[in-house]
């Protein structure tokens, strides 16, 4: 059974702890801005479970866009640049 939705993110998928602080309804969860916040929160707090639910392509997808710690942000800037070595 494929997790992810064509858009968006199955919501079994979605960690609730992550977006406790806003109303969002499943369907908000295949737009693009959920997406891109929701890549966000887990790139800053989520677990690897997360991560895996997302997936690497979601994140290579929305990095430039995202409004994450440096640290975080050269993290990833620097696996996908050796991903792609």
């Amino acid at each position: 059974m494929n997790q992810i939705t064509v858009r968006g993110i199955a919501p079994e998928k979605v960690n609730r702890s992550l977006i406790w602080d806003y109303d969002f309804t499943e369907a908000d969860y295949g737009t693009e801005a959920f997406l891109r916040f929701y890549v966000g929160r887990v790139l800053t707090a989520g677990s690897d479970d997360d991560l895996r639910a997302i997936g690497l392509a979601r994140v290579r997808r929305y990095l430039p866009d995202l409004d994450i710690p440096r640290e975080k942000r050269e993290f990833w800037e620097w696996y996908f640049a050796r991903k792609a070595g």
